[in-house]
């Protein structure tokens, strides 16, 4: 059973219900007071034919008869018994019906002073009426044909009422559960068209505001993650089958070359070394295509933790400075806050130390000094960081395509040793971490990357 049906039998069932016991009700409440009218009236009748009787001398048994039965007000199948003090019957109405009666129910009518029974489809009541003469007991007997008839038609109107209004609940149900779940159906076909071979595609998101709208931006941010892991598989094995054949295949002919003949000592160390060269150059390479691959997938894998920006920027200038003596860090603060809590954030501390050290190794590894200057500061909401070199430069038009994988700039591809890994990789962490990277350089007048990161509750 698809949901459609489902909505359309479960509203339909509610409305079914709600509108059974409205019914039910309305039935009830009706026979009620059709009962405490009909008896009204019996007692009414009662009490006036036990007045003019017992108090109007005028009038005896045959002319109260007739008064009886020529009332404009006189019930069906009615009859009026009256008996006096010793419960002897002192008066009938009619003659040819028979109200039944006894003894003990002449005593519980004395005893309870107002009885009401029914007895073969007639409602009965029966009362004392004082009087000077002592108590008389009056039971007044009749059938309610018309409360009874207009009770069955307002039981058939309420039944066909009903029917006839589940016929319609049922259309107006299966009409509003196909315009609920249209979207629905829509987002189905959508969804349906997406492959592995276009993740780029996304679904409509509609008025972004009610629960379908969510479920289709959640859907977009899944089909979002997944492309993204898509592209970072697809990038690793592009970027590792073209980056390594290179050192492989060095590595390959080498070995070639020295198994071809018997080689002296020293050639057999300089290949060596060569080979050491180039197995350090496929480690360097395997471990940054590793990490930038990690850096791709980091987000799902790890918590982000809060930790202190001038911290980790400070592990990463030790760090660096450890491996490279020659290398100067000039850091210079501006605007720093009085609450420490501004130079918190939620990230990896590993990851930004990386970033941070192929940033300063950038900077020192391109200029002519080795020297990188750091700016820190923290403003409107952010910690801002730049690091600046007075290196080469970069040309206009390639500022943008140093950040792309193993892209280097044309004026440093032989002048300084790398792969082009180290600006991606930086780009893609700052980008984890909700931040941004941007750079201004100029051919021969050095470069300034600047690194903004979001402070949270800021």
């Amino acid at each position: 059973m698809n949901i459609r049906t489902k909505l359309t039998l479960r509203f339909t069932a509610i409305v079914a219900t709600m509108l059974f016991f409205f019914c039910l009700a309305i039935y009830f409440l009706s026979e009620d007071y059709r009962r405490e009218e009909f008896y009204s009236r019996l007692e009414s009748r009662g009490i006036t034919t036990a007045r003019l009787l017992v108090t109007v001398k005028e009038v005896d048994n045959d002319l109260l008869r007739i008064i009886d039965r020529n009332s404009i007000n006189a019930l069906f199948q009615e009859k009026v018994l009256v008996f006096n003090q010793n419960n002897k019957l002192v008066y009938s109405s009619l003659d040819d019906l028979n109200v039944p009666y006894s003894l003990d129910l002449l005593k519980e009518i004395r005893r309870k002073r107002k009885v009401e029974y029914v007895e073969n489809d007639s409602e009965n009541i029966g009362m004392v009426y004082a009087s000077d003469e002592g108590e008389y007991v009056v039971i007044s007997s009749a059938f309610d044909r018309y409360g009874r008839a207009k009770l069955q038609n307002l039981r058939n109107v309420l039944l066909t009422g009903f029917f006839v209004s589940m016929l319609v609940i049922f259309l107006t149900g299966a009409i509003f559960a196909g315009q609920v779940l249209q979207p629905l159906v829509r987002m189905n076909a959508e969804v349906s068209s997406i492959s592995a071979g276009n993740l780029g595609q996304r679904i409509d998101e509609g008025n972004k505001r009610d629960e379908i709208a969510k479920l289709a931006m959640n859907f977009n941010d899944m089909l979002h993650r997944l492309e993204s892991a898509f592209e970072i598989q697809q990038q690793f094995v592009s970027n590792a089958s073209h980056e390594l054949r290179t050192p492989l295949a060095a590595i390959t002919s080498q070995l070639q070359l020295i198994l071809d003949k018997k080689r002296s000592p020293e050639e057999y160390r300089n290949v060596l070394q060569s080979l050491h060269d180039d197995t350090r150059t496929l480690v360097d390479l395997t471990n940054g295509l590793l990490t930038l691959a990690q850096s791709g997938i980091e987000k799902q894998r790890l918590q982000f933790q809060s930790i202190r920006v001038d911290e980790t920027l400070f592990a990463a200038q030790n760090e660096l400075g450890n491996a490279h003596p020659k290398y100067r860090f000039l850091i210079e603060y501006e605007k720093l806050p009085d609450d420490e809590s501004l130079l918190m954030i939620a990230g990896n501390e590993q990851l930004l130390k990386t970033a941070f050290l192929n940033l300063m190794d950038n900077a020192c590894k391109f200029s002519s000094d080795h020297t990188v200057r750091i700016r820190f500061s923290v403003q409107n909401k952010r910690i801002d960081i730049s690091f600046i070199d007075n290196g080469v430069g970069i040309e206009p038009e390639e500022q943008e395509l140093i950040f792309n994988p193993f892209y280097r700039g044309s004026n440093v591809q032989t002048s300084v040793k790398g792969y082009g890994i180290g600006l991606s990789l930086c780009r893609r962490i700052v980008l984890l971490h909700k931040g941004s990277i941007a750079v201004q350089s100029a051919p021969g007048q050095g470069s300034h990357f600047e690194v903004s990161l979001p402070v949270p509750g800021a």
